[in-house]
């Protein structure tokens, strides 16, 4: 098989891949199996399938997905697979009308790549957004031709029907950011949320976590990676997509700083501990990844990937104390600490203005409301 030329390209990008990322030589063995399956009977000008592939992982557990993205690298492949957008698409607008459902899909196109005005958005943010309008845009699909024919009364009705406050509130930020995205195309002629400001949408009251909270999830917190993710959020108010980013080299050991989204954080003692012991783990576990991640898993190891979101959820499944509440808590035991000043929780924790407002006046009442 190896005579073959492009068997043997991609038996020695194989090679040269497993160094790179500090391969096992059983993964390296069963990625050149995978290759020589896929490429053995084909014509050098003929790109593997994706969907051809997925039936090794099935059968023989072979690893189709590394070796899929090294013939992706190789331009190799076809992947008939949908992308993760399309899928979201499918999953959440499915039972959404075409007419309506075209432009809901540029307007997500545009927050995810950006505009000159506005920087993109993170793909969470994005995806909380398509989730929280989708049941509305289902609703409208049954009585609407097109979302023009949409009146504030119409959007009031449809909040009127959600569940919970919180959910009202972010189905109603998210409206108006697709309707201002339709005016800005000129595909509707009047913004009908823009009377409707989010700030009439009652948001639930901001308490803080019991003591039972966290003795429930630093009892929990066994391993390394999840003692680690429990102090970025608990103590720095670490978002879950910028513990995800964080690199190696954004950890300084010796000066106990530690770089955070753009901005550097002091090391206090626990966490100084508990990044030391989980640097310990990871070298032990994976001695050869080229991972540049600081968190990476048994899936990330062997390439360069961040772990994913739902690796971070799901170390917390369970408890009260949820990365988002534990990063929410935080914000208001500052408040609580320092004083409930908004100018402070936003330059310490680069939180948005309203946030901070919001978090100050929290704070506010409960230290105007005293003990007990």
């Amino acid at each position: 098989m190896l005579a073959l030329p492009h068997v043997a390209r991609a038996w020695h990008a194989a090679q040269l891949t497993a160094d790179a990322h500090g391969w096992t030589e059983r993964l390296l063995g069963e990625v050149r199996r995978t290759l020589i399956t896929a490429l053995g009977c084909r014509p050098a000008d003929e790109p593997v399938i994706y969907s051809e592939l997925q039936p090794l992982a099935a059968l023989r557990r072979l690893p189709v997905e590394r070796t899929a993205q090294l013939l992706a690298d190789l331009d190799m492949l076809h992947d008939d697979r949908l992308s993760p957008l399309e899928t979201a698409f499918e999953r959440r607008l499915s039972k959404v009308s075409p007419a309506i459902r075209a432009p809901v899909e540029d307007w997500i196109r545009q927050l995810l790549d950006g505009t000159r005005r506005c920087r993109p958005r993170t793909w969470e943010t994005v995806m909380e957004y398509l989730r929280s309008a989708a049941p509305v845009l289902i609703v409208w699909s049954h009585t609407h031709d097109h979302l023009r024919e949409i009146t504030p009364d119409h959007v009031r009705e449809a909040l009127a029907s959600l569940s919970s406050s919180s959910a009202r509130t972010q189905a109603l930020i998210s409206l108006r950011s697709l309707f201002r995205y339709l005016r800005a195309q000129r595909l509707i002629f009047k913004n009908p949320t823009v009377r409707i400001a989010p700030g009439t949408v009652r948001l639930p009251p901001i308490l803080p976590l019991s003591p039972t909270d966290y003795q429930q999830v630093i009892a929990a917190a066994t391993t390394p990676e999840h003692r680690l993710t429990l102090a970025l959020a608990s103590v720095h108010a670490a978002r879950p997509g910028d513990i995800r980013a964080l690199q190696l080299d954004d950890v300084h050991l010796g000066n106990r700083i530690l770089t955070i989204a753009g901005h550097d954080r002091r090391l206090d003692d626990l966490t100084l501990q508990v990044i030391r012991l989980y640097l310990n783990q990871r070298r032990t576990r994976w001695p050869n990844t080229g991972n540049p991640h600081l968190l990476i898993s048994a899936r990330t190891a062997y390439d360069t990937r961040p772990v994913t979101a739902y690796y971070l959820s799901n170390l917390f499944r369970g408890h009260n104390a949820t990365l988002d509440r534990l990063r929410a808590d935080r914000w208001l035991d500052e408040a609580l600490d320092r004083g409930p000043d908004p100018l402070h929780l936003a330059a310490v924790f680069g939180i948005s203005a309203a946030t901070a407002i919001r978090y100050a006046n929290a704070a506010r009442s409960i230290l105007e409301a005293g003990p007990g």
